[in-house]
């Protein structure tokens, strides 16, 4: 499968929606530059507003596709983190609006790209937006974690990092990590509307109004990706994750 039937971008009035379109969506190499040269072409672009959206009905993204990551050497996973660390952080400074359309699960790394959007819009019930890494036994990555402690409330943080069990719609409301709840066949028209709206300000502010907002974000989260690879490699690597990897992969293939 080429990369540009991984995603497709579409124009609609004024917004471009970025939609992954490969089965659940999951996180591979191949993915993770499908989508970040998508965004790269389309800051290059001008920076117009961006919804992100999937085309399956249940699944936003599930993460890193541990399918293909069974048994991956290092160096090819530190390879493959780098570049995944790469894209939340393109995402999470890219000059114009981004809203992510969570018309079904985002988990794992597929809750940290819609977590770098500016905003998101949520299905009200049949999607969860949960952080499942530390129940596989990693850490997240340094990076995304000082993103998430910089744009979001603390406790709200902590539950969805430390706890592994994930929000439904109308808690990840409550905690504010999602701003609009809608039926799941609304979500992306939803998330085009504020899309559009955050899009109509004069572009030059809203892009200058984020970069003062995040100002050194992407910068700080490059530093600390790097200083902390090696030690989220080795949570990767002990025996106990490979062997949970391992179980998930089996009863994937079971299903």
């Amino acid at each position: 499968m080429g990369e540009r039937d991984l995603i497709v971008v579409e124009a609609r009035d004024g917004v471009r929606v970025v939609q992954l379109q490969r089965g659940a969506n999951p996180l591979d190499g191949a993915m993770l530059e499908a989508l970040d040269t998508a965004l790269a072409g389309l800051e290059q672009g001008g920076a117009p507003p961006v919804v992100i959206a999937s085309r399956h009905p249940s699944v936003f993204c599930p993460g890193l596709d541990l399918k293909d990551l069974e048994g991956l050497p290092r160096d090819r996973m530190r390879a493959l983190m780098r570049r995944f660390n790469g894209l939340i952080r393109r995402v999470a400074v890219y000059p114009g609006p981004t809203v992510a359309a969570l018309s079904g699960h985002a988990i794992g790394g597929g809750c940290l790209l819609a977590l770098a959007c500016d905003r998101r819009v949520m299905a009200r019930s049949g999607a969860r937006l949960g952080l499942s890494e530390v129940n596989l036994g990693i850490p997240l990555p340094a990076g995304s974690t000082v993103m998430l402690t910089t744009l979001y409330p603390a406790r709200g943080i902590e539950q969805l990092v430390l706890e592994g069990d994930g929000f439904g719609g109308e808690r990840a409301f409550e905690l504010g990590l999602v701003e609009r709840l809608v039926e799941a066949d609304g979500v992306v028209d939803e998330a085009c509307r504020l899309a559009a709206q955050l899009g109509s300000r004069p572009h030059g502010a809203y892009a200058t109004a984020k970069r003062y907002l995040r100002w050194g974000l992407g910068e700080v989260m490059a530093e600390r990706d790097e200083a902390e690879l090696e030690c989220f490699l080795d949570h990767w690597y002990e025996p106990e994750t490979q062997d949970r990897i391992a179980a998930i992969v089996a009863g994937l293939g079971r299903r």
